[in-house]
């Protein structure tokens, strides 16, 4: 479902659409504005549906970047996939197993860092997939990016430190030092996609937001202008400008 933002843009649109189809139908109608004549107010409402869709189609890819990463830090029981904070969770059991158990000093390094991965959560509802357009936004997905990457580091820590204890070679290959570094590349390549997505989803946003609102050359502004050359050319009296004025951006 689309979200009230996109609805809006959307119904802008739709209303320039209808003031076009209005304009088309004013005989004589000849504005000074180039802008203005049928021909290019048609290929700038054009552009304009192109940007919509690009807007959504990279807040989608976002959405989908996002949803994959948090399948991969996090797991799901459902899906099969253990995600990092089990992974993290066994690495800290099989020390807990090892000759001084949970109170040798290898353990509770391990804790820390398996507490540091553990105590994160993700938010509940999967993030919007539409990009931030307000300041409150972009300081909250500069969190959430801040956190993964956190965790990424404790993931890479936790491999590091297990690396170092002596005796520590678990039957499970999976919990090998080696395999845990591994273990960590493709969580950065979820953090990479997930920036490189941000950000193509951001420049989409930013290019639609000056095709409407730019002055003078945005949609809002040749709305007006186009209602302008109508009352100078018929009068505001005519019926020509009655037909159009009604037509709300």
């Amino acid at each position: 479902m689309a979200s009230t933002s996109e609805q809006t843009f959307g119904n802008r649109l739709e209303h320039a659409h209808t003031l076009q189809t209005a304009l088309k139908k004013l005989t004589g109608f000849a504005p000074d504005n180039p802008a203005l004549t049928d021909v290019n107010l048609g290929d700038f409402l054009d552009t304009i549906e192109d940007a919509n869709a690009l807007v959504a189609g990279t807040g989608q890819a976002l959405a989908g970047a996002r949803s994959d990463r948090r399948l991969a830090y996090f797991g799901s029981a459902k899906d099969g996939v253990a995600g990092l904070i089990t992974l993290a969770g066994r690495v800290r059991d099989n020390v807990g197993s090892m000759a001084g158990g949970k109170k040798s000093a290898s353990y509770k390094q391990v804790q820390k860092l398996v507490q540091k991965i553990s105590n994160y959560r993700p938010p509940r509802k999967a993030v919007s997939s539409s990009p931030p357009d307000t300041n409150a936004q972009k300081k909250e997905i500069s969190r959430s990016e801040a956190s993964y990457g956190s965790l990424l580091q404790a993931g890479r820590d936790l491999a590091a430190a297990v690396a170092k204890i002596t005796g520590y070679n678990p039957a499970a290959l999976d919990l090998k030092p080696a395999a845990l570094a591994a273990a960590m590349e493709p969580l950065a390549g979820h953090n990479k996609t997930v920036t490189e997505a941000l950000i193509d989803a951001g420049k989409a946003t930013a290019n639609r937001a000056k095709l409407y609102d730019a002055d003078l050359t945005g949609l809002q502004s040749q709305f007006q202008q186009a209602k302008a050359a109508v009352a100078s050319q018929f009068g505001r009296r005519s019926p020509e400008y009655k037909s159009i004025s009604g037509i709300k951006y």
